[in-house]
């Protein structure tokens, strides 16, 4: 039985309750209903819309700065694939090496456990009807990413996934193909902190 009501049990990177969050611009919706359900926790925001893994290793690794023991990623829509799987091998491993750099980096810079937040994988089904365009342009590799990273998940005990593909496969929470609405972003957030959750009570000290 889990003992996280008892704090001893708790992780070391569980116990300053501090989290920090990489965004990009979906994310970044969530963050204020992220923060409303932990409102003992110290939760910094680091990010922008269009983030790319890349560049916000790049930027954290040049800065310096300290994160939180706990680090949640929520990024990867803004990467590049070719459509049809064409040259998938070469992409996928630029992918992978840009996580793992970021994994690294975050790792030098303090944290110890990281949640990876995966894609939304939309259809005509679960996005409102003004979007449906917008499946064809983009989020057709939306599932590229996923598969890396669950495939990194599988390599590594100090990663876990906030498996918001799954949560999101139905209609409501967005107002366009991958950007949250209220609903949404509630629904994200509660995926995030249950991930959380899943890895503490895995890592929880024995009695």
């Amino acid at each position: 039985r889990s003992r996280l009501s008892d704090r001893s049990a708790w992780p070391g990177w569980l116990r300053p309750r501090r989290a920090t969050v990489l965004v990009d611009s979906v994310l970044l919706g969530g963050v204020r209903a992220l923060r409303s359900r932990r409102r003992c926790w110290r939760v910094g925001i680091i990010g922008r819309p269009a983030l790319m893994v890349r560049i916000a290793e790049q930027e954290l690794r040049q800065r310096g700065q300290r994160v939180a023991r706990l680090v949640v990623v929520g990024l990867g829509y803004n990467s590049l694939w070719e459509r049809g799987r064409r040259r998938y091998g070469l992409w996928a491993r630029r992918f992978d090496g840009e996580a793992r750099r970021l994994l690294r980096t975050l790792r030098a810079l303090g944290a110890r456990q990281v949640v990876w937040v995966t894609l939304r994988e939309p259809t005509p089904q679960t996005v409102p009807p003004q979007a449906r365009g917008e499946l064809g342009q983009y989020s057709w590799y939306f599932p590229y990413v996923n598969e890396r990273l669950r495939r990194l998940d599988r390599r590594r005990d100090d990663l876990v996934l906030a498996d918001w593909a799954r949560a999101s496969a139905r209609p409501g929470l967005t107002y366009d193909s991958i950007h949250l609405n209220a609903t949404g972003a509630s629904l994200m957030a509660r995926t995030i902190w249950e991930a959380v959750s899943r890895a503490a009570r895995h890592q929880e000290s024995p009695a």
